[in-house]
C-alpha cells in the first residue's frame, strides 16, 4: 500500500526520543561492581586541579583505559558527557 503524502510527512524516518550517550551504553553493559569503580574514575577525571599535560586523570587516560579493558571510547566521547552536552545528558534524565 502505498503512503500518501500527509502520512509520509508526519512519520518520522527515527525514533524522536534522544537516546542514551555511547558512555551511558557502555556503563550500562558493565558490572555493577565496575560501574562504581568507572564513576569514581570520572570523578578523578572532573576533579584533577592540574590543568593541561600536567593532569593526571584525564579524560584520554580514562578512554585508553576503557579501550585496553575492550570498551572503545574516545576522550571526545568522555569529554562531551563530562560537558554534559551528550544526548543522554540532553534528555535530563541522567543517573548522576
Amino acid at each position: 500500500m502505498k503512503v500518501t503524502l500527509v502520512e509520509a510527512l508526519e512519520t518520522p524516518l527515527r525514533d524522536p526520543s534522544p537516546r542514551q550517550c555511547l558512555y551511558e551504553r557502555m556503563r550500562g553493559e558493565l558490572l555493577e561492581e565496575e560501574r562504581e569503580a568507572l564513576d569514581r574514575a570520572l570523578d578523578k577525571v572532573r576533579t584533577d586541579p592540574n590543568n593541561g599535560q600536567r593532569k593526571v586523570y584525564s579524560t584520554a587516560w580514562l578512554a585508553s583505559v576503557l579501550t585496553s579493558q575492550g570498551h572503545p571510547l574516545s576522550s571526545a566521547t568522555i569529554q562531551r558527557h563530562l560537558r554534559n552536552s551528550c544526548s543522554c545528558r540532553s534528555r535530563g534524565d541522567s543517573d548522576e
